[in-house]
């Protein structure tokens, strides 16, 4: 599992209340994770100093990731060349971003790489289901531009439903908490910005966030690479 897939594993765990020292160490924990998307390791490393969980770096080589050591580091990657992502874990890169219109397969064949799927708008909805026997860390869904409609819930609603996967999102540095909220509501775990200051007032905001409730059909919570039965196993044995 990539640190990126547990990262998001421990924001989508529903913890217990607790006493004590406990409940205020569980008030701190975050229910959303915060990626920067930057332009080199230089703007990575910044957005990690500001609050970022973890940071994307659209073009970068292999080896650009030992500049990164210590962070959750992703790379966009062309996934052109055989066994392409296996070269940038062993570069130091935890996971990789690719668009399935233009990556090979055989570069994505490492399995101890972490993988973000950037959703093409083209799928219909037989390709999309394909996409829960995927080995994938979160999907890209693309900007959340202005106000989430209902109807943009519905959409995000239903990605997760097809594919059981975290959803990864862009937002806007002033989005307010109410509105995050209502994204986490509808399974989008990670949440990403493009510029440092944004990553800043996003960790205050999501930092702010209320813990997550649990739904009583217990069936829409995210789970992090685990099928769905399992899922529901698990919150068994935890009750």
């Amino acid at each position: 599992m990539s640190k990126l897939a547990d990262k998001i594993k421990n924001v989508t765990r529903l913890s217990s209340a607790a006493l004590g020292f406990g409940a205020a160490k569980a008030a701190k924990e975050s229910t959303m994770v915060l990626a920067g998307i930057a332009k080199d390791t230089k703007d990575a490393a910044e957005m990690a100093r500001r609050g970022a969980d973890a940071v994307v770096v659209a073009a970068a080589k292999p080896e650009a990731g030992k500049d990164l050591s210590g962070t959750i580091a992703g790379a966009v990657i062309a996934g052109k060349a055989d066994d392409e992502a296996k070269a940038y874990r062993e570069g130091g890169f935890d996971f990789v971003v690719f668009d399935p219109n233009q990556a090979s397969a055989t570069a994505l064949l490492d399995e101890k790489t972490g993988y973000v799927l950037n959703l093409p708008k083209d799928l219909d909805e037989a390709d999309v289901r394909t996409l829960e026997g995927f080995q994938l860390d979160a999907i890209d869904v693309g900007a959340i531009d202005g106000a989430l409609t209902v109807r943009r819930q519905m959409e995000l609603r239903r990605t997760f439903a097809m594919t059981r996967k975290p959803l990864w999102a862009r937002v806007k540095g002033d989005i307010s908490g109410r509105e995050l909220q209502a994204l986490r509501d509808t399974n989008v775990v990670v949440v990403a910005a493009d510029r440092a200051e944004d990553i800043e007032r996003l960790r205050k905001t999501i930092d702010g966030l209320p813990p997550r409730a649990r739904r009583r059909d217990g069936e829409d919570r995210p789970t992090a690479l685990v099928p769905r039965t399992v899922a529901v196993e698990e919150e068994d044995e935890e009750e």
